[in-house]
C-alpha cells in the first residue's frame, strides 16, 4: 500500500503545512499525534506537522505501508540505491551511519588520539560505539560542520575531548549511537550554525542528550551584526520558543529575529573547553 503524498514528504523532510493532510487522512494524523511521533505547530498564520520521534515514526510508517521488495540488480548500485524507500532522505537512512570524529587526550598513545594525530581524524560506524570506551572523565562536542569541524584542536588538553562531526542534521542512528556511550561524558557541547536548522539540529540532539548545552559566545550579537545574513535562514521555518528550551536556544532565537538574519559557525570560534572540577569527596 502507497503511503499517502504528505506521509512520504514528512518521512522526506521532517516537516510538512497542515494543509497537505487531506481529509481522509485526518484520522492518521490524529494517531501519529497520539503515539507522540508528530506534532502540530503553529507559527504565525501558518500550522505545520512536525517529526517528535523520527525513530518511531520511521518504524510506524514501514509497517503500516510496506514496500514491495525488489531484488538487486548487479552492477546497477545507483539504481539499487534508488529502489530503497528513501534511503538518502534525512532521518530515514542508513541503519549504519559513519561517525568521524577528533580525540583529544592527554595521553597521545590513547588508541583514537593517535589515529587523530597521525591522520587528522578517526572513525567508528554507529553499531559499534559500544568499541568506543571514554575514559571516565571526558567531554564531548558536536560540530555541526566540517571547515569548523576539521579546525578544532584541543591539543594538550589536561582531560579528553572528543569531537564529533554531526555532518548538518545527523540521522537518527547517529543520535541514539551517542546517547549509548558509557561511560556518559561528563559535559556536552553542540557547536553549530546560529539559524534556525541549526536550532532544530540542537533540538534533536537534546531529545537523546538531556545535559547537552549549546554553545554561544560572549559576543554573539557583536558576531551576527557584523557577519549576520538573511540568506542564512532564507526558505527555513521559524521556530518558537518551547518550555523545555534553555536560555541559549531563546537567545539565539531573539537574535536571529531581531536581525532577521542567521550567523553561520564558521564566523565563530571553537569553544574553549575544559571539564567541571570534581567534586570534593
Amino acid at each position: 500500500m502507497k503511503s499517502p503524498a504528505w506521509i512520504t514528504r514528512l518521512l522526506r523532510d521532517g516537516t510538512v503545512p497542515r494543509s497537505a493532510v487531506t481529509s481522509e487522512s485526518v484520522a492518521v494524523l490524529e494517531q501519529l499525534v497520539a503515539l507522540g511521533y508528530v506534532t502540530e505547530e503553529t507559527q504565525g498564520a501558518r500550522r505545520r506537522v512536525v517529526v517528535r520521534n523520527g525513530g518511531g515514526f520511521d518504524t510506524w510508517v514501514a509497517g503500516t505501508y510496506p514496500q514491495p521488495s525488489e531484488s538487486a540488480m548487479p552492477g546497477r548500485r545507483a539504481g539499487n540505491i534508488a529502489r530503497v524507500r528513501d534511503s538518502k532522505g534525512g532521518r530515514s537512512t542508513h541503519d549504519r551511519q559513519p561517525m568521524l570524529l577528533r580525540w583529544f587526550d592527554p595521553d597521545p598513545a590513547a588508541p583514537f588520539a593517535a589515529l587523530t594525530q597521525q591522520w587528522g581524524v578517526a572513525a567508528v560506524t554507529s553499531d559499534r560505539c559500544a568499541n568506543l570506551i571514554p575514559p571516565s572523565r571526558w567531554i564531548l562536542l558536536t560540530v555541526e560542520n566540517w571547515e569548523s569541524f576539521i579546525a578544532t584542536d584541543y591539543t594538550g588538553c589536561q582531560d579528553a575531548i572528543i569531537v564529533l562531526y554531526t555532518g548538518g542534521n545527523p540521522a537518527e542512528a547517529t543520535i541514539q549511537a551517542l546517547g549509548s556511550l558509557h561511560p556518559a561524558p561528563v559535559r556536552a557541547i553542540h557547536f553549530g550554525d546560529y539559524d534556525w536548522s541549526g536550532l532544530a539540529i540542537f533540538r534533536r540532539l537534546r531529545a537523546e542528550l538531556p545535559t547537552i548545552e549549546l554553545y554561544v559566545p560572549e559576543d554573539v550579537e557583536a558576531l551576527m551584526r557584523k557577519y549576520g545574513n538573511p540568506g542564512v535562514i532564507d526558505g527555513q521555518i521559524p521556530l518558537r520558543k518551547r518550555d523545555d528550551d534553555t536560555d541559549a536556544v531563546r537567545e539565539v532565537i531573539r537574535l536571529i529575529s531581531w536581525y532577521n538574519a542567521g550567523l553561520e559557525q564558521e564566523s565563530v570560534a571553537p569553544p574553549k573547553i575544559r571539564l567541571p572540577l570534581e567534586e570534593p569527596l
